[in-house]
């Protein structure tokens, strides 16, 4: 049994589990591991405070990720609801779902698919498979070929596949496969079948969570030796301590600062039209080192326009585009408009005031090549009425029709098609001197015309007509007698065009040291001219067939040199995906077929259109581009590089704390002085006071050269060596300006002491706040009040600094200090800090 023809699809994921699996992460675990010792030495308020901070990021960021998992479940719903089969000699209509291998199905314009199938009839029949391919340009179908056994999905055109479009004719096919074994059913499996990596901002944060845990075991197991060694302290003290340090080590506010620097980039992105699924994706799209970019609706239009127009003897190569008066002579343009205008299947549709023809993208082109050309093909058709149409067929190459002038009478015959076909029926070709007969040398010569173009990429259809005499009987006469003796014409060359912001967008990402490489399920030659058209450079370009001929490693050797993967599968595309990943890069791919789910779900960043995008392509997508727009695509990256540079700022900016913190108290511990920072202390400048300058960060705008910068990639994350070093050495210097203040207050006790020093490391990260709103570049670089966010959460923090060494000094357990003191220490910590930090700066120590 071969089952129903659905997809076999799995159950969505729901917004519980989706939330539960941010607990996964490694840094949210030791937060909670900190929650569970506070609770244990009695900290009852801090414990409460970790857990808010931890349901707040889990929640913000699942609501970010709800639709993640339905991929699958957009599958589902391409199925064709019925189906038309022959059964016991009878046609009868039945659910697409009840169709089974061997049966027979009618295919007719506007039918869908419903199961993949062997042509064994097909009358003009066009399918659009851009589903699948990607392609925009609709399929001629054959029944009478046999391909060979190899043959590529999108270059059989004797078969039919699940969920592609009728656009025109109509067929009959013998059933191959339903269900899951459906091209369409593979494609399903593939995307199931595909793990879900983890960006590389996860693996930076999860390195960062190990750090910090391998941190704060190694100072907790020190500082209990040296207690227990040095000075001999109780095994409970001595525990209560060593937790304390422990809990000092974990930046508690860290996680839910990350998680709203991340979110108001993702909102800014959305204002930007990118919209953010996932917000891990934000800071790994600004470390894309390759663009795996679709072609058609991304780097292109997604519809075809007549670029060029070819006329006389000697071909002139016309661009429509800066079409003047009278370039084209009139005894040319006027039949070429009429060609286009009449000889079509088109169906007009009024709108209110707008009018849209609607069927093969092709022969639309052509219709607005009549408006550019001056003429109205609307009038057109309503001053000439069609008496005979010859349909085009893929044996015959051409569609021909024979109109009458309303006016007098004239009958003229209308051919299109493909131009050497025509150019072999015509006698002769309109020259600048009129007409001239078509001899050898011209037939050479358009024919070599004909080749260069389409070398270049360009879809080639020929125009050619004749006047009849008028007393002539349209319906008797063979179809071959009208097609005889033409004057050939034109020739229109037609493309999906660049989009006009992309070959800027292309020299920004190319200058921005990321590779662009087009992966595409079209012709090399057009991927090619499309290619040379927005300035991407071509070192060389590989076939679909020609990877199913090499391996995995001679594949790895070169993947670095392709810039183009022309007519290939969705397999094809992920495994190039994971290769470039296996080569150290990090991969942002782009999508909006079906056939490119396997890959978006395997790339670093998933990237599908919004517009023309499926929905199997939104949902294996972490960013949507709203307007389809490779253009966008740069823009985000811009972004993403923001986002980071907040990031990393926010990062160092937070743990220095927690560096000069641990240092401070396994310094007291070391000299038996006791706790100089208690946990009320601690969490109040983790998560209240620093927390408020840390995400105003998130607003921070870029710095000039962000665009310019060497390449991150995989390897260098947030927290490198050089991050490494800058934290230690800053977080030592303010341990030690913390310790200093605490000694010199030490006199008036140990409470006041505590205070002196609470302040002093306050003052100092606040200090350090205004230094790194630009990471390498002076503070007087910049206007203080160019981030109103950042001054507001500055001014916050600084409240809460007074405020904390003010009215709530008992509950610190420290010492209330008078305003001068407080002035002093505020002054003595930003001082400190902007130096040092300057001085690091103008030695050229970059972070």
């Amino acid at each position: 049994m071969c089952g129903l023809n659905v997809l076999g699809v799995r159950k969505r994921k729901s917004f519980l589990s989706i939330f539960l699996d941010q607990f996964k992460n490694l840094l949210v675990v030791l937060l909670l591991v900190a929650t569970a010792i506070s609770i244990l030495v009695g900290e009852i308020i801090d414990a409460i405070l970790i857990v808010a901070i931890v349901l707040f990021m889990a929640i913000v960021s699942a609501f970010q990720e709800y639709r993640a998992e339905r991929i699958l479940e957009a599958l589902k719903r391409l199925g064709s609801p019925k189906a038309r089969v022959i059964r016991e000699g009878r046609i009868m209509e039945v659910d697409a779902s009840e169709v089974v291998p061997g049966d027979i199905i009618l295919l007719f314009e506007g039918d869908r698919v419903p199961a993949d199938a062997r042509l064994v009839e097909a009358v003009d029949l066009y399918v659009d498979e851009s589903l699948l391919t990607g392609e925009s340009v609709p399929v001629g179908k054959r029944a009478d070929i046999v391909l060979p056994e190899k043959t590529i999905e999108s270059d059989r055109i004797n078969m039919v596949f699940t969920g592609t479009y009728v656009v025109r004719g109509r067929g009959k096919a013998i059933v191959v496969a339903t269900g899951k074994n459906t091209y369409l059913g593979r494609i399903a499996q593939l995307v199931e079948e595909v793990e879900e990596v983890k960006t590389p901002f996860q693996e930076e944060m999860d390195k960062l969570a190990r750090k910090i845990a391998a941190i704060v075991v190694l100072i907790a197991a020190t500082s209990f030796l040296v207690g227990y060694i040095l000075y001999e302290v109780g095994i409970i003290d001595l525990l209560l301590s060593s937790i304390a340090l422990a809990v000092a080590a974990v930046p508690e506010g860290l996680p839910a600062i990350v998680t709203i620097v991340l979110s108001v980039a993702a909102w800014i992105m959305a204002k930007r039209r990118a919209l953010v699924r996932r917000l891990a994706a934000v800071e790994s799209l600004g470390a894309a080192t390759v663009i795996a970019t679709d072609k058609t609706g991304t780097l292109t239009l997604n519809r075809l326009r007549v670029e060029k127009l070819l006329i006389g003897a000697q071909p002139r190569d016309i661009k429509l585009e800066s079409l003047t008066d009278r370039e084209i002579p009139q005894n040319v343009a006027n039949p070429v408009a009429l060609i286009a205008a009449l000889n079509n299947t088109l169906v007009v549709e009024k709108v209110d005031n707008d009018v849209k023809f609607r069927g093969d993208p092709l022969e639309v082109a052509l219709v607005q090549m009549v408006y550019k050309l001056g003429y109205d093909p609307l009038k057109l058709r309503k001053e000439y009425k069609v008496v005979r149409e010859i349909p085009f067929s893929s044996e015959r190459k051409r569609m021909t029709v024979v109109v009458q002038d309303n006016s007098s009478g004239k009958l003229f015959v209308l051919v299109k098609g493909a131009p050497e076909i025509l150019l072999e029926r015509s006698t002769a070709v309109y020259a600048e001197e009129g007409l001239v007969r078509i001899d050898k040398s011209i037939s050479v010569e358009l024919l070599n015309v004909f080749e260069h173009y389409a070398s270049e990429g360009y879809r080639l259809i020929g125009l050619a007509f004749k006047e009849l005499d008028r007393d002539i009987d349209i319906e008797t006469i063979d179809a071959e007698d009208l097609e005889k003796n033409l004057v050939y014409l034109a020739t229109t060359c037609l493309i999906d065009p660049p989009r006009p912001e992309v070959p800027e967008a292309v020299h920004k990402a190319l200058g921005a040291g990321i590779r662009v490489v087009m992966i595409t399920g079209d012709h090399p030659a057009t991927a090619r001219a499309i290619a040379k058209m927005i300035g991407l450079p071509v070192r060389k370009v590989l076939t679909g067939v020609e990877l199913e001929e090499i391996s995995d490693e001679e594949l790895a050797r070169i993947v670095d040199e392709v810039d183009i993967y022309a007519r290939v599968t969705p397999e094809h595309k992920a495994r190039i995906v994971r290769l470039l990943r296996a080569k150290g890069h990090v991969v942002a791919v782009t999508g909006d077929g079906v056939n490119d789910a396997p890959a978006l779900k395997l790339a670093d960043i998933g990237v599908a259109m919004g517009k023309r995008g499926t929905d199997v392509a939104k949902e294996a997508a972490d960013i949507i581009i709203l307007d389809d727009n490779f253009a966008t695509i740069v823009a985000a990256i811009e972004e993403g590089r923001k986002a980071f540079d907040n990031v990393k700022r926010t990062v160092l900016y937070l743990l220095t704390a927690n560096t000069a913190e641990v240092a401070t108290i396994f310094y007291s511990a070391l000299v038996g002085i006791g706790l100089l920072l208690t946990a009320p202390m601690l969490l109040w400048i983790n998560v209240v006071t620093d927390g408020f300058p840390a995400a105003g960060m998130a607003f921070e705008e870029a710095e000039p050269d962000i665009m310019k910068r060497r390449l991150r990639g995989r390897r260098r994350g947030v927290l490198g060596r050089d991050q490494l070093i800058y934290l230690l050495l800053i977080g030592l210097v303010f341990s030690a300006a913390t310790l200093v203040a605490a000694y010199f207050y030490m006199p008036y006790g140990i409470r006041t002491a505590r205070s002196a020093a609470f302040l002093a490391l306050m003052s100092l990260e606040l200090g350090l706040s205004l230094s790194l709103r630009r990471l390498n570049s002076t503070v007087f670089s910049y206007s203080i009040l160019s981030n109103r966010a950042w001054v507001l959460g500055y001014l916050a923090g600084l409240a809460l600094a007074i405020i904390g060494t003010g009215p709530l000094a008992s509950a610190m357990k420290g010492a209330v200090l008078d305003p001068a003191t407080q002035l002093t220490l505020l002054a003595y910590g930003h001082i400190i800090a902007i130096t040092v930090d300057e001085v690091r700066k103008r030695l050229g120590l970059k972070i």
